[in-house]
């Protein structure tokens, strides 16, 4: 269904989900005055500098928090945003001040509604492309829709997935014994059940995969929020400047 990828949904100021300050066990004060939605988006723009990326998807952008953090960062000249939910998209577009920008800084933004619930070849031909807070959004059988739209159809060099981490629910003071964080969530994977998901994407489409901790480490459970970063190999490496021109000419041919 559509909305499964729909982070359109607001979120309460007392979710762990919100972008308020988390209860990480003691925590330096530099981490404890920012929020875990701010240090997720920290470790995605770390993760895509390593990768060298410049041209970038933000699939289930929501409404646009990490496409402002993108856009403020020159490395990426080329920033697209896609969700379900054209409600979300409106409001990335207000975040972005989308109308107000100069035409150089404008070229470089592209918002789009689509789903992962089908291939869509408007994504293919970027360095790299961002999951974050999307798969625990998709009903498990549906995960193989997904992973075939983005590793085996779209095929970045660089994928980043953030996911929450199960285990971490325990430090959660207002959060019941046995909830998700959201209620829009189908499932939370625990660290072992994200790795050994990750693992098996990589192996079926040639990618590498390493494992990165989101927020402070708790000794007992892990952190808060797990990340992922998949780098290709092989002859299936992304496509050079020639496929990039003809992908950019796809795009502007659906968009016409």
């Amino acid at each position: 269904t559509v909305d499964a990828l729909d982070n359109a949904v607001p979120e309460p100021a007392d979710t762990p989900e919100a972008d308020t300050p988390e209860p990480d066990p003691a925590p330096s004060e530099a981490a404890a005055a920012l929020p875990l939605a701010a240090r997720r988006r920290a470790a995605i723009l770390a993760a895509l500098a390593d990768s060298g990326a410049a041209r970038v998807l933000d699939l289930g952008c929501g409404e646009g928090r990490l496409l402002v953090d993108l856009l403020a960062d020159r490395r990426f000249t080329e920033i697209v945003g896609m969700d379900v939910s054209t409600r979300a998209l409106r409001i990335a577009a207000r975040r972005l001040r989308l109308d107000r920008l100069g035409e150089r800084q404008a070229a470089r933004v592209n918002l789009f509604q689509g789903s992962l619930s089908y291939v869509d070849t408007r994504l293919a031909g970027y360095d790299a492309a961002v999951l974050s807070e999307v798969v625990e959004h998709v009903d498990p059988p549906r995960l193989r829709t997904l992973e075939h739209g983005v590793f085996a159809a779209a095929r970045p060099r660089t994928v980043v997935v953030t996911t929450p981490n199960a285990e971490y629910n325990v430090r959660w003071e207002t959060l019941p014994a046995g909830e998700l964080r959201h209620h829009d969530h189908r499932f939370e994977w625990t660290r072992a059940e994200f790795r050994r998901w990750a693992e098996d994407v990589a192996a079926r489409h040639g990618y590498t995969v390493a494992f990165r901790p989101v927020g402070e480490e708790d000794p007992e459970v892990g952190p808060p929020t797990q990340l992922a970063l998949f780098t290709a190999t092989g002859p299936d490496e992304p496509a050079g400047p020639a496929d990039r021109d003809r992908a950019g000419t796809r795009r502007k041919e659906t968009a016409a």
